[in-house]
């Protein structure tokens, strides 16, 4: 039997609902249609672990102004869209989920992190928890402060992982 997991799904207004992980699978490909970024090897890897570990993705950046009360993602699994080095040895990212996009900085430590060294690319795919988020005052904009402790797993590109 298969397992069952339990999905968040904010877009169409309900609480919660309880489906299959075959069922979830498809329905995210149902959803990304032409986006293929959902349906490369390193996200479905990163769904495959997060399903095989027992946990929920339990946030979104659809979510993201739910959570500047506490200003923290609790879980969520993203593509980098893009990646620069700053002049403070950080990585600027442009992160990609299902609900859209969001900007984000790597703090360089986990760059410094011989697991990681390598593994920052665009195509990646990451599960991170509790990350910061960051709002401007009189800003729409929403930055991720992504650090060391908020690294669940990475999914490298070319199909390893970190």
């Amino acid at each position: 039997m298969a397992k069952l997991r339990k999905l968040v799904d904010t877009r169409e207004g309900r609480e919660e609902s309880v489906m299959s992980t075959q069922e979830y699978i498809r329905k995210v490909i149902e959803d990304v249609g032409e986006d293929d970024d959902f349906t490369r090897k390193p996200w479905l890897s990163a769904i495959d672990y997060v399903n095989v570990d027992g946990g929920i993705v339990t946030s979104c950046f659809g979510d993201v102004k739910k959570f500047l009360k506490n200003g923290k993602l609790e879980q969520i699994v993203v593509v980098i869209k893009s990646c620069t080095p700053n002049a403070l040895g950080d990585l600027t990212v442009t992160l990609k989920d299902l609900s859209g996009t969001i900007s984000g900085t790597i703090h360089y430590k986990v760059l410094t992190e011989e697991r990681f060294a390598k593994a920052f690319t665009v195509g990646s795919t990451l599960i991170l928890h509790n990350v910061s988020v960051f709002s401007p005052k009189q800003s729409t904009h929403h930055y991720l402060n992504i650090t060391k402790k908020n690294m669940v797993k990475v999914f490298h590109k070319d199909g390893g992982s970190a």
